[in-house]
């Protein structure tokens, strides 16, 4: 990022465009590089199960069971009974939005500080 011209000394930010450069190349590239790359192999794997279930030798029956256990969902969510107990004051904040927005905002500042400790 300082580097000037040959037989010049370095200037502090000389060219900070390189350093944009390198942050987008070797970190933001590759994030989402390996991402569809396990989004790939996921949906090959899926794939493969359903073409499995398809070829196997599985009579009607069998076949609904495993239906019904792929598609399975709860019918409700937990909830504690008593309202004024702890365990419901935690679990109201728990599946609040606002929590799940704190804890995205966790994992993005310890994101960047690891970045800023590979740098170092």
């Amino acid at each position: 990022m300082d580097v000037t011209y040959e037989n010049y000394g370095p200037l502090p930010h000389y060219r900070v465009e390189m350093s944009i450069f390198y942050i987008i190349f070797f970190i933001v590239f590759p994030f989402f590089f390996v991402n569809i790359f396990v989004a790939l192999i996921i949906i090959t794997f899926q794939e493969q199960g359903e073409k499995e279930l398809e070829e196997g030798e599985l009579d009607k029956n069998q076949k609904s069971c495993i239906d019904f256990a792929i598609g399975a969902r709860p019918t409700q969510r937990y909830m504690p009974k008593n309202k004024d107990s702890t365990k419901y004051k935690v679990w109201k904040i728990v599946v609040s939005t606002a929590f799940e927005y704190f804890i995205m905002v966790l994992i993005v500042l310890n994101t960047l500080l690891l970045m800023m400790k590979a740098v170092k």
